[in-house]
């Protein structure tokens, strides 16, 4: 057993309303959380990308007030002397903020003007007449013939970095300006403002030349090949998250076409955002909170909760200790008055449970006592038991068995006792009060009142039941004897009755096979008598022809006479004209025949038509009937094909034919056997055999393909057509074979039979 630890209400209820405080914050803050940061990820990542693209848009707004003076410089030179440009472009760059050098080039690249703040104007003729077709500015702007800036490089001039600015001025001239790096910065400032996201700004060769963190990541980091560049260059989807500097961010970025620069955004992510930090240090406070007021909240709470339960308990222990009943404590919660209520009845209740208990033990038919664990002294017994064992209860409580004389010997109350805890019932004769000896069946149970443990007896007398057990004993060695001489002779009678059965099955055999020899009987004589007509015919012929050729003869010795002549050529014509015609027929009869046998004696399987099977099976059956007027029709269409057996198909045939001649046409002269074909939903073939015949009985129509089953048994019927029919159906063709009659107007076997049969190793036997 489990030893669990025990806590006082008090305590269980301060950890429970504790718990439940915790619990129910903890969901809270969680739902909070889970709802919280993702939206303000979501926020965060919508609020750089747009700082991004708006700080990148405000750069080139400010960026083309320049671009617009460069423009506006361009077109007045146009029209102007080269010459003549120097004061136009000196005052161009006279303040120096947004230009510090101008150039009027031609297309080769030789400098025809230049301007320059003031204070490199004592260099301004070195520059004139230098060559700058090899700057890259200056190849881009010819090719493209549009505004063109260019990279960051040290100016020649100033020694300063500077950003290049070239303007095409018609088509001889370029106007190029050195832009201070510092005029883009300030303007990257200016048009920065004060952002809750980080910015960088990031020229083409991937250094980082401003940012909106006062320039702390200004030259700190190349990032060209980071794979936020590369995704971007490659126009991939941005990461969701990247580290610099030990920081994650979501990123931004959006690129500047004027400059050919990037404009990255980064927003912190995770905790390292404030927003975010603010919401799970809230969540935190909250928390503690709770668990600090349930600390000091709960125990008041409890401890109120529990007063009256505190109340109920100590009433039930007065109760226990014997107690006499009386109103038990109620307060002020309803479940406890009502728990009070329920203790209150329940001790009453047991109360009166004790009196009906000890009425009812002493009314207990069975004899039944109380003894305790260590002497096995008896502590009470019934009435039952005063009267099985003749004593009274005043004179054996307090005492045991062995100081009342219950046992016949030591050894056999140690061995019952043996038994007892073995299996928990045992059998020992013993002794009653008047000396007489009885068997009686004990069993025991433990109880446990309060701290003592008790032993519950019940015994039965069983000394009758066992006499009686004894005599079934010994008629049940009889039965016995006399089921094994029953068994020998019905073994005997089963070898009788298999010798019986083999004899039977042997029959049965031998009948399948005269069935089938008399079926063979009846198409050979068909047919022979077939065959009798067209041979007879074309015997007569040829007779007559010779008749005709012999007298020709005799006539030729008076002189061959034309008439003669002719006469002998017309006899000869019909002749052979009646004899071929007869001949073919008996041999489309033989062939026909000879298919039928060929196909009925062996166990070929091969791809046929139905209908030519059919056809060939009708043209056997047909000399049968060629003296009665029962009628065949053939209904069966072409193109059914079957590879299958089509020996067991045509004995199918034979033998539904033959039954309906037998026994639907019994007693009749005339009678019309149709047989139908088509092709089934399923892809199977269906064959109806039909007759117009009497039909068949309802009692006799549930067993027809049942061996041995016939209406003229005894006349010349075996009962076995239908059943070799049935077993070539299911066992050979692999189809199904039903039947619908109605008496009087005739029967119906429809076959449904798959395109291609089961594969059997001989068709026979059917049966």
């Amino acid at each position: 057993m489990v030893n669990l630890r025990v806590w006082r209400l008090r305590s269980y209820m301060t950890a429970l309303l504790l718990i439940t405080m915790l619990v129910t914050f903890g969901i809270v803050g969680s739902a909070i959380l889970l709802v919280s940061i993702p939206y303000i990820e979501q926020n965060n990542k919508e609020e750089v990308a747009r700082e991004t693209e708006e700080l990148q848009e405000r750069v080139e707004v400010l960026l083309r007030s320049l671009e617009a003076r460069m423009e506006l410089l361009s077109e007045a030179l146009e029209t102007m002397d080269p010459a003549l440009a120097n004061g136009m472009l000196e005052r161009a760059a006279w303040d120096g903020e947004a230009i510090r050098a101008i150039y009027l080039a031609s297309n080769e690249g030789t400098v025809l003007a230049a301007g320059v703040v003031p204070a490199l104007r004592v260099r301004r003729t070195d520059l004139l007449g230098s060559d700058l077709s090899t700057t890259p500015l200056f190849r881009r702007v010819v090719e493209s013939r549009q505004m063109v800036w260019g990279d960051k490089y040290l100016s020649s001039m100033s020694g300063a970095v500077t950003v290049g600015l070239a303007y095409p001025v018609g088509r001889q001239h370029i106007l190029l300006a050195e832009v201070p790096m510092r005029y883009l910065l300030d303007t990257f400032q200016i048009a920065a403002g004060k952002r809750t996201s980080s910015i960088w700004l990031v020229d083409r060769s991937g250094e980082i030349v401003a940012d909106t963190n006062g320039g702390r990541q200004v030259g700190t980091a190349n990032v060209l090949n980071w794979p936020l560049m590369q995704a971007v260059k490659n126009y991939q989807l941005l990461p969701e998250v990247f580290a610099f500097n030990g920081q994650r961010f979501h990123p931004a970025v959006s690129h500047s076409n004027d400059l050919d620069w990037y404009f990255i955004g980064g927003m912190p992510a995770g905790l390292e955002n404030e927003s975010i930090r603010a919401t799970v240090l809230f969540v935190l406070v909250g928390f503690t909170g709770s668990l600090l007021v349930g600390l000091l909240m709960a125990p008041f709470w409890a401890s109120w909760l529990t007063r009256p339960l505190r109340g109920i308990v100590a009433r039930a222990a007065q109760i226990t200790q014997g107690a006499p009943a009386g109103p038990w404590p109620r307060g002020a919660v309803a479940e406890f008055n009502n728990l009070s209520a329920d203790l209150e009845a329940m001790a009453s209740t047991l109360q009166e449970r004790e009196q009906k208990s000890l009425a009812v033990f002493n009314a207990s038919p069975v004899p039944m006592s109380v003894t305790d664990m260590e002497r096995f002294a008896l502590l009470d017994v019934n009435d039952a038991w005063c009267k099985t064992f003749i004593r009274r209860r005043e004179d054996v409580l307090g005492r045991t068995s062995v100081e009342l004389n219950f046992w016949r010997s030591d050894a056999e109350r140690d061995a019952m006792r043996n038994q007892l805890q073995a299996t928990g019932s045992a059998e020992a004769w013993m002794l009653r009060g008047d000396g007489q000896e009885v068997l009686l069946q004990f069993s025991r149970q433990q109880a446990q009142i309060g701290n003592t443990r008790l032993l519950v007896w019940a015994a039965v007398e069983v000394t009758q039941t066992r006499r009686i057990e004894q005599q079934l004993r010994e008629l049940n060695a009889e039965l016995e004897e006399r089921v094994d001489r029953r068994t020998q002779a019905l073994a005997q009678a089963n070898e009788e009755l298999s010798g019986a059965l083999s004899n039977l099955q042997q029959t049965q055999g031998e009948l399948v096979q005269a069935e089938k020899m008399a079926a063979l009987g009846n198409l050979v004589a068909g047919v022979a008598h077939e065959l009798n007509t067209p041979l007879g015919n074309g015997l007569m012929a040829v007779s007559a022809l010779s008749d005709d050729v012999r007298q020709f003869r005799l006539s030729m010795q008076d002189g061959v006479r034309r008439s003669a002549l002719d006469a002998l050529l017309v006899s000869a014509e019909q002749a052979t004209s009646i004899a071929v015609r007869n001949l073919h027929r008996a041999a489309d009869l033989v062939t026909s025949f000879k298919q039928v046998a060929v196909d009925q004696t062996s166990a070929q399987r091969r791809r046929f038509e139905l209908a030519e099977v059919v056809d060939e099976m009708v043209a056997s059956l047909r000399p049968s009937f060629a003296r009665s007027a029962y009628k065949i029709e053939v209904e069966v269409p072409s193109g059914l094909v079957l590879d299958s057996y089509p020996g067991a198909l045509g004995q199918v045939i034979g033998n539904l034919v033959n039954n309906a001649v037998l026994h639907g046409f019994e007693d009749r002269s005339w009678g019309t056997i149709r047989i139908g074909g088509e092709r089934a939903d399923d892809g199977s073939i269906v064959m109806r055999v039909a007759d117009d015949g009497h039909g068949v009985p309802p009692a006799l129509l549930e067993r027809i393909f049942d061996p041995f089953v016939t209406t003229k048994m005894g006349r010349g019927g075996t009962g076995l057509g239908l059943h070799i029919v049935y077993n070539a159906v299911t066992n050979v063709l692999g189809g199904s074979l039903t039947v619908a009659s109605v008496v009087g107007e005739g029967t119906v076997f429809e076959l449904r039979l798959p395109d291609a049969a089961p594969r059997v190793t001989s068709l026979m036997p059917l049966v």
